[in-house]
């Protein structure tokens, strides 16, 4: 871990550097639904190519994307097959639409999009390879311990059905305190500030429930 830490740039440029590539992945999205425009589609009619879905998306995917990268290179065991996973799983989740919409006959607004996604995701990966380089997976590493480890199967069960419980009643309650809409889902629909808390609880609620976890919590 030490050889990587030194070929890590400096605090500021790495800031830097993040912000840039969510800053170009939010043109780009201004881009493709311009592209889209002047091939003669009529792409606001597509939610994939709008500005507001493609912006907020772009800057808080890659936000999102940039603190789960530095949480995992630090804690995960594996950090490199981790990261793997988990990019592919989001590239996937993301050309899911447009592989819909080219089965719905919006054949050349999916592969906008999609080629948007592509460009996107791989400048975000380069970004994060250079600015937090991920070690070997067969580097020896001390993780440390986590605060879960001390619970048993029956404690964890009881924690993540409650935290389940806890995130579907905040989404329903919060409409008062929810801010402003981070991510464009629909014209009436988005992600807000406060869902943020849903969301953490219900990646806490699946953290309890791995199975690898659940089978040590057995023994």
């Amino acid at each position: 871990m030490a050889g990587v830490e030194e070929r890590r740039p400096a605090s500021g440029w790495r800031v830097l550097a993040v912000l840039g590539v969510a800053l170009v992945g939010a043109a780009l999205g201004v881009l493709a639904f311009a592209v889209a425009w002047r091939a003669g589609l009529r792409p606001w009619r597509y939610p994939g190519l709008s500005p507001a879905v493609t912006v907020s998306w772009a800057v808080v995917g890659t936000l999102l994307g940039a603190l789960a990268w530095s949480v995992v290179r630090r804690r995960a065991r594996r950090p490199a097959s981790v990261l793997t996973w988990s990019v592919g799983a989001v590239a996937v989740v993301s050309l899911g639409a447009d592989v819909l919409a080219g089965t719905e006959g919006r054949i050349l607004a999916g592969l906008i999009s999609a080629v948007l996604h592509v460009v996107v995701i791989a400048l975000v990966v380069a970004v994060l390879r250079w600015a937090m380089p991920v070690p070997p997976d067969h580097e020896v590493r001390e993780v440390p311990r986590r605060w879960t480890e001390g619970l048993g199967r029956v404690p964890r069960l009881l924690l993540a059905v409650g935290l389940v419980v806890v995130a579907g009643v905040w989404v329903v309650v919060n409409k008062a305190v929810e801010g402003p809409t981070l991510l464009v889902l629909t014209s009436r629909h988005g992600l807000t500030v406060a869902d943020l808390l849903s969301v953490a609880a219900l990646v806490t609620a699946g953290h309890l429930l791995r199975p690898r976890a659940m089978a040590v919590a057995r023994t």
